[in-house]
């Protein structure tokens, strides 16, 4: 039989990227609104709501092998109280019901931005196993979810991969993003690494193979059996320039 996955966020746009890519799983899949159809596989288990909703998190997690966790609210400029409750206590809540019912793994989104301060001193290649260093408030908040990971892989045992995804859109749009973008194609070698590697606990960054890229993807590449082949280059002279180049996420 094949393994059964829960997706979350599963109606956001990196999503919608993913699920091409999630063949070979029985998927159910969560968010506070219900994905449109077009798309998603006929026999997929939709189910609505918030992730702070215990009973409901109790059911998505039951039965489940592994999670890809894509909830959130990803707006670098967000305040405070709106990112609080997607980001923070509903990530911890899913780590939580994740443990108590035996699920395998979760796969969780990262951002750049738990590090976007070394990129923006111009520290590049920035590395996984520097300082964590948010930009922004959302930033802020993936280096919660990091930390919150590891203390639930060892306290309880949980298999945590976080992955500091970049500008992850289709294809880049502005200058911004060709230096942190992550293509569709390499979004799904890196989850299914992701999904299949021996590490126990680990935070990986996620961009494609791009020229002049910010990131350091050594790590990813031996731990996860990620294998890049998109590189921004190919639409570097299409994108509007937005003055930086400096990742913006999508």
């Amino acid at each position: 039989m094949e393994p059964a996955l829960l997706l979350t966020g599963a109606a956001g746009s990196v999503a919608r990227q993913l699920l091409p890519g999630l063949s070979g799983y029985r998927l159910r899949l969560l968010d506070r609104d219900a994905p449109a159809p077009d798309g998603l596989p006929d026999d997929a288990q939709v189910l609505t709501g918030e992730l702070t909703d215990r009973d409901l998190l109790a059911r998505a997690v039951d039965g489940v092998d592994a999670v890809v966790h894509l909830a959130g609210d990803p707006r670098p400029d967000a305040p405070w109280d709106d990112l609080l409750g997607p980001n923070v206590d509903g990530f911890a809540a899913l780590l939580g019901a994740a443990a108590g019912h035996g699920v395998r793994r979760v796969v969780y989104a990262s951002s750049v931005h738990a590090v976007g301060r070394w990129e923006g001193a111009g520290r590049t290649p920035v590395r996984a196993d520097w300082p964590t260093a948010p930009c922004c408030a959302y930033g802020a908040t993936k280096v919660f979810d990091e930390a919150v990971a590891s203390v639930a892989s060892h306290r309880h045992g949980l298999s945590t991969i976080g992955l500091r995804l970049g500008a992850t859109v289709p294809v880049p749009r502005v200058r911004s993003q060709l230096t942190g973008w992550l293509g569709p194609a390499d979004l799904h070698r890196l989850v299914r690494g992701a999904l299949a590697t021996g590490t126990v606990c680990g935070v990986y960054p996620g961009t494609s193979a791009n020229t002049g890229g910010h990131w350091d993807l050594g790590p990813a590449v031996d731990d996860l059996g990620y294998a890049p082949e998109l590189d921004s280059a190919v639409h570097a002279g299409d994108v509007e320039d937005d003055g930086t180049d400096v990742t913006t996420c999508g």
